[in-house]
């Protein structure tokens, strides 16, 4: 369960950085910075959705 919490508040601060960056800074979607923190999004979603099949693969 601390595992989820800790995944949950890193995937909100990203979002929180990237709408820091792109609605609060101007920054460009292309933007390097942008690019990274958009993909270290990406990967948490990921182990996310890589925990939940590990979970139902257990249920079953």
């Amino acid at each position: 369960m601390e595992m989820k919490l800790q995944l949950e508040r890193r995937i909100q601060s990203c979002i929180n950085d990237l709408s820091d960056m792109v609605t609060g800074h101007g920054f460009a979607l292309t933007d390097p910075d942008v690019v990274r923190k958009s993909m270290e999004l990406d990967e948490l979603i990921l182990e996310v959705m890589r925990n939940q099949r590990a979970a139902t693969k257990k249920v079953h």
